[in-house]
């Protein structure tokens, strides 16, 4: 196995790791075998908390666990693989036995749960003072667009309200009095309000200033990737050429421009240049790109330049990306409107709150939005801390990469008060490829970011698991074809992009047509559906005992 090292590396009970495991790699008996290994060197089996998304994942994981207790009195299995989670698990019972655990008998011991589980438990063990009465969540996606769209249009009747009125009319007068726009814009910004409603009463969120802090900081450090980049493709002799230009922007440029603000116009320079509105790298040049007819010789010089980039697709979505960076300076105009937006999106809040009031119901944002506040509480952070610290030496979760921005301030502010070397553990695991929460708002960013520089004062080492136990040699490799071509080929924190990581197979099994496209155009479903029903008669005539599985766009 590719990988073994690295899963023998997870294991490792005194250090945080962030792992990604891509689909069929076997994250699931991994996170067991973490599980189990800390099972036999805790104080108590609550010192664990195991996280992940569904019900259903908690049930697996849980039942992994406790099947892989149960296994002991059976004979050794004689999959490697198989093998580490059996020794484990005899390890776990002889310490349950000695402890007295009796954890076949009392399995709640095992903390397993949903993320929106603790951030529930941490909300009901410290309720605020109008709350009492834990509230139902609303699970499915039109009931969180219902309560978004009942919060924006209480707020618009707000419109005549001597104290309120004039903010709202002021921003619809800005959409040009487009209401459905109104609800648009606002019912998204109120589906994603984790991210930022509490910069916004902090002042950081919608003031020109902040924003403009963050677009520098965007901007310098994809001009400092760019640049690296860049050298080992542009040499002086391009400059020199370059100079030449017709265009006075253009010529301005005679050297590789740094990453200062300053060189962001040089780079737009280069990119007008090299590059057609497309992105594409330009196939000729022309009066319009800055090189007329009695430039000849040198735009001839300067095409087999370009020729030469043809390949270079990293550095030409860098280069194009240059047109896409946020804006630096804010007119008078867009700065009272920011001040408008910030108003209006207080009285959205304020609606939504009391929406949810009314029906004592709330949405996963509001439990995350509620648990971060009970955190923060000063007058309960020294018991929460105090009852999660004697409790939480070790965290696990499984899929990281659906975390959304409130989730993550969870975990934050759980652990904030780890030190590296402490005997506490972070373990994440995670395919930041195959994020499927968009609609909780999950962002795959985070997952980069850990990566990168850590969360709270821990920085987990990163793992990468590259074998694939579920699909055949021949599916594998199909999809490591076509997805290193479909995925962005670096990985960029501020836009969540992330590079496609390969996977080998553990089988050597073959298959002819292993993947076939059938194209159809939008007007060709009675088509499609027949050609379906084909395949899967075909399918359960060779294969009558199977199970056929047809994904649709949605419901």
């Amino acid at each position: 196995m590719s990988d073994q090292a690295q899963r023998d590396q997870a294991l490792d009970i005194t250090q945080s790791y962030i792992v990604q495991a891509p689909a069929g790699s076997g994250k699931t008996e991994l996170l067991a075998q973490r599980y189990l290994k800390l099972l036999t060197n805790c104080s108590e089996p609550e010192n664990i908390v195991a996280m992940t998304f569904t019900n259903k994942a908690v049930d697996e994981l849980t039942e992994r666990v406790l099947s892989a207790l149960k296994s002991i009195n059976q004979p050794r299995p004689k999959e490697p693989h198989k093998q580490i989670t059996y020794d484990l698990a005899q390890t776990v019972m002889v310490r349950s036995n000695k402890k007295n655990w009796q954890l076949l008998n009392n399995p709640k011991r095992l903390k397993i749960s949903t993320i929106d589980g603790l951030s529930s438990l941490i909300s009901s063990r410290y309720p605020s003072k109008t709350q009492l009465v834990p509230r139902q969540i609303m699970a499915a996606q039109w009931q969180h667009n219902h309560a978004y769209k009942q919060a924006t249009m209480q707020t618009l009747l707000l419109i005549d309200d001597p104290q309120h009125g004039k903010v709202i009319a002021c921003l619809l007068l800005y959409l040009d009095n487009n209401v459905e726009k109104f609800y648009r814009l606002v019912t998204h910004m109120l589906s994603r309000r984790d991210q930022w409603l509490m910069r916004l009463y902090r002042g950081e969120a919608l003031d020109a200033d902040a924003l403009k802090n963050s677009a520098e900081k965007i901007v310098i450090q994809h001009l400092s990737h760019l640049e690296r980049v860049a050298g080992s493709y542009l040499d002086q002799s391009f400059f020199d050429l370059m100079t030449l230009s017709a265009d006075d922007e253009q010529a301005k440029v005679d050297k590789l421009p740094g990453h200062q603000l300053a060189d962001l116009t040089k780079w737009q320079a280069i990119e007008s240049l090299c590059l057609s509105k497309k992105g594409l790298w330009r196939k000729k040049l022309d009066k319009n790109c800055g090189f007329p007819v009695e430039l000849k010789v040198q735009k001839n010089a300067l095409m087999e330049h370009l020729q030469t980039l043809s390949e270079q697709d990293l550095f030409r979505e860098l280069l194009h990306q240059v047109t896409q960076l946020p804006a630096l300076d804010f007119s008078k105009i867009q700065v009272d409107t920011l001040s408008v937006i910030a108003q209006v999106l207080k009285l959205c809040v304020a609606q939504l709150g009391l929406y949810f009031k009314q029906k004592q119901t709330h949405d996963f944002i509001e439990v995350a939005l509620n648990a971060n506040q009970a955190l923060d509480d000063r007058s309960s952070i020294s018991d929460i801390a105090l009852f999660l610290d004697y409790q939480l030496q070790h965290l696990l979760i499984d899929e990281f990469q659906d975390t959304s921005t409130s989730q993550f301030n969870t975990i934050e502010k759980l652990i904030k008060h780890w030190q590296p070397n402490d005997n506490r553990t972070l373990f994440l695991v995670g395919d930041p490829m195959q994020s499927i929460y968009r609609f909780r708002e999950s962002q795959v960013g985070l997952f980069l970011q850990v990566k990168k520089i850590g969360i709270a004062n821990i920085k987990p080492t990163s793992l990468l698991l590259s074998t694939n136990f579920r699909s055949s040699k021949s599916i594998v490799e199909g999809n490591n074809q076509f997805f290193k071509e479909i995925f962005p080929t670096h990985e960029d924190i501020y836009q969540g992009a992330i590079s496609y990581s390969s996977s080998q197979a553990a089988s050597n099994k073959t298959q002819n047509q292993a993947i076939n496209f059938h194209l159809f155009s939008n007007d060709q479903s009675t088509q499609e559906a027949q050609i379906v029903l084909g395949i899967v008669q075909s399918a359960l005539a060779e294969h009558p005992t199977s199970k056929i599985a047809i994904l649709v766009r949605s419901r």
